[in-house]
C-alpha cells in the first residue's frame, strides 16, 4: 500500500483532492496501523497454513493422542494394584 498520498473519493469545491498522512487526524493514523498490522498479522497466519505445516501440526497431535492413550493405559493396569 501506498501510504504517502491518498486519494479522495468525492473531493470537495475549493479543497486539494490529495491528503498527505501527516494531515490525516489522530484517529485515522491509529485506524490505518491497526489495518495494516492486522494484514501483516494474517499474512504470517496463512504462512502457519502451509501443507507441509499442516502435516507436521497433524502428526504432532497423532503422537500425542497416543502417548496420552499409552500413559492412561499403564495408570488403569499399574494403578489398579495401588487401590
Amino acid at each position: 500500500m501506498n501510504t504517502t498520498t491518498l486519494t479522495a473519493a468525492r473531493p470537495a469545491p475549493g479543497r486539494n483532492s490529495l491528503y498527505r498522512p501527516r494531515s490525516l487526524d489522530l484517529q485515522d493514523r491509529v485506524a490505518r496501523r491497526l489495518g495494516m498490522a492486522l494484514l501483516t498479522w494474517s499474512r504470517n497466519r496463512e504462512a502457519l497454513r502451509s501443507p507441509e505445516t499442516v502435516l507436521l501440526r497433524r502428526e504432532v497431535e497423532r503422537a500425542a493422542t497416543d502417548a496420552r492413550g499409552e500413559l492412561h493405559r499403564q495408570l488403569h493396569t499399574h494403578g489398579s494394584s495401588l487401590l
